[in-house]
């Protein structure tokens, strides 16, 4: 009977590396890095699953379709992968995916941490948890030892701690584009490859702003005139804000000024009257000399109050007349002045008009734009013309360094034929050989229009050219892989030539030769075995076993030969639950492992005989190297 490792749906918590797990990597002698503990939940037709791996080579068998797939998609979620609600299984209302990771002190993935200031704990062996979250909103959240982090985050992370390959890799190797990074992965300075990229990224910069700057200046040069006449229009006219303030201040003034015109001249006019002895002031002096010489009025003592108030009236008009000729003073406005400021005004006004601008402040804007763009004009061509030496100059350090990577590169791509066909022969490929043509990079570089500038630059473009036409942001060369795969057979294309097998192979022997000297992270294979049967395969699982040695592997193999070779096998199943269909992963015991090897050789239907195999292929994987070749009846 299988034995599950499903889990409840409580959280995952985070608990210290085990004393056994400890000291299983400090027996292997190594810096090791894996990953302890895969929980996935609700993605896809996985309900719930939790697997505890083996830190060296971990098998995952199954049949088709049962969900094995699965477990490539939840880690590349867990390396940054874009994912959105599909992926969540129906019922749910959101995915989950974490993972355990126990890693050394010096490791690169530590390192990140450290640079970043993601907490983490201090011990000789640093355990980090990666947790991952898709809702049915499609939102997405991450996690590392629960501290959140961004997706970008997540996935540089990632990049440090596991490396998947699988059938799209096969893809990849076909396309010649991708074959030049092989090569520069055997390096013996890999440092010149990061100057090239890095020096040109830099000159792709000062181009395109070399570009954009010739073009504005062509196009401003084409306007020129007509960029002087409006510029001049203004500079004539001499805006400024506190000009425009001062107009608008008088003018507003010169409004209130008119309003009060007409009471302005009644008060003048009543002032004029006084002081000629009419109206008022008349009747008052008059009525005074009648009051003087009147018994009658000067007996009645009523008669003599109003005499007294008419001549309060006479100081009180004096008075106001003397006010009124002060407020019509005060109240002057030259007529020139303000016909100066109601002229200077509606000038601003057009020029608002035939600017398209609505405000003094846009106005001025304008200006100081009109002036930019001649000034631009006149200084671009020696601005230009210091840009493409600087151009030059870094153009020559880039073909001097990658001339250098040239001759690397040559000496790699040696290197690296040798390797490969070494494992190659290892992997049942005796008569193969593996070549690698160097062509040599040709660009096409859009000219400049240069027609008016000096003889110098001029040449110090063509110079550019030169040397742009020549080199890439990789480098001076391209190339790709060719393979004779059996003797007497010519050089081919790796697209032409080579079968699905031998792709497989290939790449697994590149991660072999690779692998050595790296750092350590979990490498995953899945389905590294499609095309190959019998012998091969057994030879690929022999190469997993050793890779195995220094780096914790997760295969995912439809093979026997490659299953016998695990330290750990798990089995993925397809269930039929309450009407829905679940997947499931066991880790299988020896005696399930025997079954499921079994099962692999000879179909669904085991016999006696495929369980006799199925032991003699796992008697043979635990001798190793040099063991017995075993033949398989089936």
């Amino acid at each position: 009977m299988l034995t599950s490792v499903l889990v409840s749906s409580s959280p995952v918590r985070r608990q210290p590396a085990s004393p056994a797990q400890q000291l299983m990597f400090l027996h292997r002698g190594i810096d090791p890095a894996m990953i302890t503990q895969l929980t996935i939940r609700g993605l896809a037709i996985i309900e719930e699953l939790h697997i505890d791996f083996s830190p060296r080579l971990n098998v995952i068998t199954g049949e088709t379709g049962a969900g094995k797939s699965i477990l490539i998609k939840a880690l590349h979620l867990l390396l940054g992968a874009k994912a959105d609600a599909e992926v969540i299984r129906n019922g749910f209302d959101k995915a989950f995916v974490s993972a355990r990771f126990l890693l050394p002190r010096t490791h690169p993935a530590v390192e990140y941490l450290n640079e970043h200031g993601l907490w983490h704990d201090e011990h000789d062996l640093t355990e980090i948890i990666l947790r991952r979250e898709i809702t049915n909103k499609n939102r997405s959240q991450a996690w590392m030892n629960d501290q959140s982090i961004t997706q970008t985050t997540l996935k540089e992370l990632g990049q440090n701690l596991i490396d998947i390959y699988g059938q799209h890799e096969n893809h990849r190797m076909l396309d010649p584009a991708t074959h030049i990074d092989y090569i520069d992965q055997f390096l013996d300075k890999p440092q010149l490859r990061n100057s090239v990229i890095q020096q040109m990224t830099q000159v792709s910069v000062l181009y395109q702003d070399i570009r954009k700057r010739l073009e504005q200046f062509l196009t401003r040069r084409r306007e020129q005139d007509y960029l002087q006449f409006r510029f001049k229009e203004l500079e004539e006219f001499e805006p400024s804000a506190e000009n425009y303030a001062d107009i608008v201040r008088i003018s507003s003034e010169a409004q209130q000024y008119m309003q009060e015109q007409k009471v302005l001249q009644q008060l003048q006019t009543i002032q004029d009257e006084s002081y000629n002895g009419k109206s008022l002031s008349a009747a008052v002096r008059d009525l005074l000399r009648l009051s003087d010489g009147s018994k009658l009025i000067k007996g009645n003592p009523e008669m003599m109050a109003v005499v007294d108030q008419l001549r309060d009236v006479g100081s009180i008009f004096d008075e106001f007349s003397y006010h009124v000729g002060r407020i019509v003073d005060d109240q002057e406005i030259s007529e020139e002045e303000l016909e100066s400021h109601e002229s200077r005004l509606a000038e601003y006004q057009r020029l608002f008009r035939k600017l398209g601008v609505r405000s003094i402040e846009e106005m001025m804007e304008e200006y100081e734009r009109l002036d930019q763009q001649l000034s631009y004009v006149r200084d671009a061509p020696d601005e230009l013309a210091d840009k493409i030496r600087s151009l030059l100059k870094q153009l020559q350090d880039i073909d001097k360094t990658g001339r250098q990577l040239s001759v690397a590169r040559h000496k790699a791509a040696d290197q690296a034929r040798k390797k490969i066909e070494s494992e190659l022969h290892d992997l049942n490929m005796s008569g193969a050989k593996i070549n690698f043509e160097f062509q040599p990079v040709k660009q096409s570089i859009p000219d400049l229009d240069l027609l008016d500038f000096d003889e110098e630059t001029k040449k110090n473009w063509a110079k550019c050219v030169d040397i742009l036409t020549e080199n890439s942001r990789h480098g001076r060369e391209k190339g790709q892989f060719l393979l004779a795969a059996n003797p007497g057979e010519g050089f081919k294309p790796l697209a032409k030539v080579a079968s699905g097998g031998e792709i497989s192979r290939i790449m697994l022997g590149f991660k072999k030769i690779l692998s050595a000297g790296a750092n350590t992270c979990v490498m995953v294979f899945d389905e590294i075995d499609t095309g190959i049967s019998g012998h091969t395969a057994d030879i690929v699982g022999s190469k997993l076993k050793g890779l195995s040695d220094a780096f914790q592997v997760i295969c995912i193999s439809h093979l026997a030969q490659v299953a016998a070779y695990g330290d750990a096998h798990f089995k993925v199943e397809k269930l039929q639950k309450k009407g829905s269909t679940e997947s499931n992963i066991f880790r299988l015991d020896g005696a399930q492992s025997e079954s499921e090897i079994a099962r692999l050789l000879s179909g669904s239907k085991l016999t006696a005989s495929s369980l006799q195999n199925a032991r003699q292929l796992i008697t043979s994987a635990q001798k190793g190297p040099g063991r017995e070749e075993v033949s398989v009846d089936l």
